[in-house]
This record gives C-alpha cells, structure tokens and sequence, in this order.
C-alpha cells in the first residue's frame, strides 16, 4: 500500500512538471517573486534575477509586472536587468496600462527610451483612454512628453471623455507640459471634450494666467465656442478671473 501511494505521488510530480511552462522556475520562487512585487521589494526583485528567475513577467493579481514597478519607480538598473531577461516590453496590466506608460509617470527619459528601442507602443491606449503622453502631461515631464512626440505620440489622441493630453495638462496646471504640447507639431489647440469646452476655455475657467498666455501665443483661437455659445472670455468673466479679460479680449 505504501509503495502503491509513493508510485501514485511519482506520477502526479512527473504529470505537474510537465505542464510547467518552459523556463519556470520552481513553485518556491513564483512564490518569492510575486511576493516581491506585491510588496513592490525592488531588491528582492533583482536578487531573484541574480539569481537566475526566469519568468520576469509573472505579473500581480492586477496584471502589473516587475517591470511596471520598476518604471514607474524610475529604476534604471531593474528595468533594464528585466529587459535583459526577457521582460516584454508592451504587457498590459488589468487597466491596459503598459511599461510606458508607467515610465511616463516615473519620469526617468533613459528608461522611457530604453522601451521605446525595445518596441514600446507608443499610442498604446489604457482603458480611461489615456496614452503614455496623456501620463506625461500630466506630470508635467517635458522631456518625455519630447521623447514621446518624436518617437510618433499622437498628441490630439483623446480619452473617453474626449479629453487631450493637452486639456489634462491644463485641467493640473502644467505649464511645462502645455508649453511643449502646444508647440507639438500637428497639434489642434483647439480639440474640444464632449462639451465643447477647449483648453483654452478650461485654462480661462480655472484663472491660470500663464497658461492662457501660452496657449494664446501659441495660437489657440480665443474666439471658439463651446456648446452653449461661451468663449473663453465668457468662462473668465464668470469665474471673476478680471486679469484675464485683456488676454483674452480682441
């Protein structure tokens, strides 16, 4: 009976390594791993892969890779010992976010560059409709949303809400982030949400002066009208924003 169950165990062990995939590890380390990446233990990480972890892109129970976490934490040395493991460089989280667009949010070029040569999608969309340059605009890096432009970002791609990188980047008064955008080529300065509404009307609404400056010598058309018939200046004079009515006059 004993040798009977200890041949029916031998069985079972044989059977279950064979459905492992290739390159897996052994259970122990999945275990490590995801460990690691749920605690976000960026040195447990990259002591696995010292180790010989094959399986970098195991990913959360929300579908974020350690290369997600490391991007987004602007690791260089991680991120780039994944790739040099094999992480792939366009995964999806459960939101359709991508590396890229954790990078955009941690905001260190090399990396963004990195996957944009490892063949990052650049207008890879999430499920908000948000791109990597929309996450970059709204952190107000610059010399991503650079970056990313010249590799072939979509600057007038818009969210579900019919939203621009440009109007989110208003909406958070980024200034850096407005200035490279409106001198983007092939941008609409114009490009209204599902209201109507343009940055211009936005950046009127809220009284950020500096930014309808830019937008205005950036050409933005002072004259547009939303929905209801409103320009800009309508939005400033109601929101009491009176510095804004020379700029916004003519």
């Amino acid at each position: 009976m004993v040798l009977g169950r200890a041949l029916l165990y031998a069985v079972v062990a044989v059977a279950l390594l064979s459905v492992l995939p290739a390159g897996a590890g052994p259970i122990s380390e999945d275990g490590a791993w995801l460990d690691a990446l749920e605690s976000r233990d960026r040195g447990a990480l990259a002591a696995l892969l010292e180790d010989g972890y094959q399986r970098v892109d195991a990913p959360t129970a929300k579908g974020k890779t350690a290369l997600m976490l490391a991007a987004q934490a602007a690791d260089r040395a991680l991120s780039l010992a994944l790739l040099a493991a094999g992480a792939k460089a366009n995964t999806r989280n459960h939101n359709g976010g991508t590396p890229l667009m954790h990078a955009a949010v941690g905001g260190d070029a090399a990396i963004v560059q990195v996957l944009l040569a490892a063949g990052s999608e650049v207008n890879a969309v999430a499920g908000t409709g948000w791109t990597a340059l929309t996450l970059a605009a709204v952190k107000d890096h610059a010399g991503i949303l650079t970056i990313l432009l010249t590799a072939g970002a979509q600057p007038n791609l818009p969210d579900i809400y019919g939203w621009t990188p440009l109007m989110r980047a208003v909406e958070q008064k980024r200034l850096a982030a407005v200035r490279t955008l409106a001198a983007a080529t092939g941008i609409d300065l114009d490009a209204h949400n599902d209201d109507g509404v343009t940055a211009l009307h936005r950046a009127a609404a809220l009284g950020f002066v500096e930014i309808v400056r830019a937008l205005v010598k950036a050409g933005a058309d002072r004259s547009v009208l939303d929905q209801r018939g409103r320009t800009p200046l309508d939005y400033a004079r109601e929101a009491g924003h009176r510095e804004l009515l020379p700029v916004l006059s003519g």
